[in-house]
């Protein structure tokens, strides 16, 4: 599969490869593109990719590494690695004369190879500032990095320029990856982006295994399918999670224990608080049986440092980091369909009863994707708003609940202007109503913000479109968002709105 994207990230690299000598961190979780996106840079560099492999021991990776460098570096066979330092040596060597770029990936795991490799690069670097050296030192243990970059005690504190979280692509970017695929039906897309989210190498495992080519053998063996009636979904779910040897099997699981070693099971235990509808501390730490001080470092790290975890208040509190209605929610879309659809199934799951849960899946899979359509709704919008395509210029977007169970999908607000946009997104088999409007309406008299001075507009997304009568509303059906992510299509100079909006 080819690389997509990474602009802003290749461009950083770009930046810092100019200014020698230069150390950045690259890390993200499992699957995000790390590799991909070092090998891209090194295409057109004149550097070495060195991969830490923990399952082979230092002798064998010291003549692995060897090699790799005679050859990157054009030096005689004489050149033999006998130890750590030995490496490093001749590295700084090299830089004295020449740029030398090197990129270690899986960089963490030398804590368990060998931790003394960590504190000589210190030493080293700290002692040659004069070399031409550029370290690109990556790595998914989040658990690890912090030992070695972020902590204040660590080795390499404040050794790197820049440390790179590498975030799961969008749905728009998704979308052109799906495009590539052969897939270019757009509730197709928001179905399979609903599984995997912006994670690439999900999408390498479905080019890898023919989904698509399986999915269209099976769609003419077999049109009786309800909800799964587009082609992909179902052979996806045979081939990579539904079966005694399926790629995703274990995919959380090894996530988990490769970002957090022996403390993964605390961390599972939280991941698994949340996807049983615990949103507050209080609720996590009791459900976990941890005290509720000692969980703010955990959630720090799901959250902000392997990104599966989100921490969320309604769109409109005036001090978000004091509110008392804040939230924590699964953000990862794999972490959302394994914890609803599998870990609630396990014991099916251990004995091949992929059926019954298909099944399962097959009831509960709209209500499913609706959380994804949302997100995909809210990009919409964001898209339109840097264009000035909407009503009016909004500076927040977010959601808005209440504490008695009150809630609006997406909220948008210019806090200037007093400009507010209140939006419900539908993911469902029937169309639209002018019920669902009165709705939006009857809610939105509920949110507290600039009550008797603001500008309220409404816009209603609908997978099924809408029955005629409604007014006052924006209205976006499939086909809008098709026209504003598909990238075989040209883009529309204006926003295509299924009515016109009438103040």
């Amino acid at each position: 599969m080819k690389f997509y994207n990474r602009e802003d990230e290749l461009r950083e690299l770009k930046l810092l490869r100019e200014t020698l000598p230069s150390m950045i961190v690259i890390t993200g979780r499992r699957r995000v593109g790390k590799t991909e996106l070092i090998k891209e840079f090194l295409k057109y560099e004149n550097g070495i990719y060195l991969f830490v492999d923990n399952k082979k021991s230092e002798r064998m990776l010291l003549e692995e590494y060897s090699m790799q460098i005679r050859e990157a570096f054009n030096l005689g066979d004489y050149v033999i690695l006998k130890d750590w330092e030995n490496l490093l040596e001749l590295l700084f060597d090299l830089a004295k004369e020449n740029e030398t770029i090197v990129a270690f990936d899986e960089f963490q795991r030398f804590l368990n190879i060998n931790p003394s490799f960590i504190n000589q690069l210190q030493k080293y670097w700290d002692l040659h500032k004069d070399r031409k050296v550029f370290f690109i030192l990556s790595g998914s243990s989040i658990g690890m990095i912090k030992d070695i970059f972020i902590k204040q005690k660590s080795p390499l504190f404040k050794r790197a320029q820049n440390i790179l979280f590498i975030e799961p692509f969008d749905f728009e970017k998704i979308g052109m990856v799906l495009d590539d695929l052969g897939i270019t039906d757009i509730k197709t897309k928001i179905e399979i982006y609903s599984l995997f989210g912006g994670i690439m190498h999900y999408y390498t495992l479905m080019e890898h295994y023919n989904t698509i080519k399986n999915s269209q053998r099976n769609f003419l063996a077999s049109k009786t399918d309800t909800v799964f009636d587009t082609t992909s979904i179902k052979s996806i779910l045979n081939d990579l999670i539904l079966r005694k040897f399926a790629p995703l099997s274990k995919e959380v699981s090894d996530i988990m224990v490769e970002c957090f070693g022996k403390e993964h099971r605390t961390y599972y235990s939280i991941l698994t608080a949340i996807a049983s509808g615990k949103g507050t501390k209080k609720e996590i730490a009791d459900f976990v049986d941890v005290k509720e001080t000692s969980l703010s470092n955990y959630l720090y790290d799901l959250a902000d440092l392997l990104g599966v975890v989100q921490h969320k208040v309604p769109v409109t509190e005036k001090k978000p980091e004091k509110s008392k209605k804040g939230r924590y929610f699964l953000k990862d879309n794999f972490f959302k369909f394994w914890f609803r659809f599998i870990y609630r199934n396990m014991s099916y799951y251990e004995i091949g009863e992929y059926e019954y849960i298909l099944r399962k899946i097959e009831e509960q899979f709209n209500s499913f994707v609706s959380f994804a359509y949302e997100d995909v709704c809210r990009e919409f919008l964001l898209n339109a708003n840097k264009k000035d395509l909407l009503p009016f210029k909004f500076s927040k977007i977010g959601s808005w609940w209440n504490r008695r169970g009150d809630e609006i999908d997406i909220v948008a607000l210019n806090e200037e202007t007093k400009e507010i946009l209140f939006a419900e997104c539908k993911w469902r088999e029937k169309k639209v109503s002018l019920k669902t409007l009165n709705e939006l309406k009857e809610k939105a008299k509920l949110v507290q913000w600039h009550n008797d001075e603001r500008k309220e507009y409404y816009a209603l997304f609908s997978k099924s479109g809408f029955k005629e009568g409604l007014r006052e509303a924006l209205l976006f059906d499939l086909d809008d968002l098709r026209l504003t992510f598909d990238q075989t299509h040209p883009r529309p100079t204006v926003l295509h709105v299924s009515r016109e909006f009438e103040k």
